[in-house]
């Protein structure tokens, strides 16, 4: 019985401690602050198991079409270049300003992502980053051919680059 007062005044004291530090302002929330090594940790592990859990695992149905990639350039030039930039194209200074900054979408680790994953990223948005949601403003068919686009964003031409630029 003392073992469980003990856990619970244990819980209590940390819970109070947490409010107090929280409500007297001590948790710095500027974006120019950069995040810490455990912060990143758990949002990147929060992050890939809610996308796992959410994401279709559905194939883009517009893969392979040069079509859907030119459709897919212009949202990504109206919507993701400020941001993401790509390859040849910075991020504007809004862009640069991010924190947790907009990640590079040829990395390694984003193209790893199943089509499923980006179009549930796009359509969804992510939460407490600068990340917005297109699902409500977007139908499926032009989220899916986004993906398309960040599939090709890898081997972008230089034509594609100087359209990319344009939106500077």
């Amino acid at each position: 019985m003392r073992f469980l007062a003990g856990m619970l005044f244990g819980i209590l004291l940390v819970i109070v401690g947490a409010a107090a530090f929280l409500g007297t302002g001590s948790f710095n929330t500027a974006a120019t602050l950069p995040p810490g090594k455990i912060e990143k940790q758990v949002a990147a592990f929060a992050l890939n198991k809610s996308v796992q859990r959410r994401a279709p695992s559905t194939k883009n149905p517009f893969a392979g079409n040069a079509d859907a990639v030119r459709v897919g350039l212009a949202h990504y030039k109206e919507m993701c270049v400020t941001c993401h930039g790509a390859p040849g194209v910075d991020p504007s200074e809004i862009g640069e300003g991010l924190n947790p900054p907009a990640p590079d979408l040829t990395l390694p680790k984003v193209q790893a992502r199943t089509d499923g994953q980006l179009f549930w990223l796009v359509q969804n948005g992510i939460r407490m980053t600068a990340m917005p949601a297109f699902g409500p403003t977007h139908k499926d068919e032009e989220v899916w051919k986004i993906v398309s686009f960040l599939r090709h964003l890898p081997e972008l031409t230089q034509e594609e680059e100087k359209q990319l630029k344009q939106a500077e």
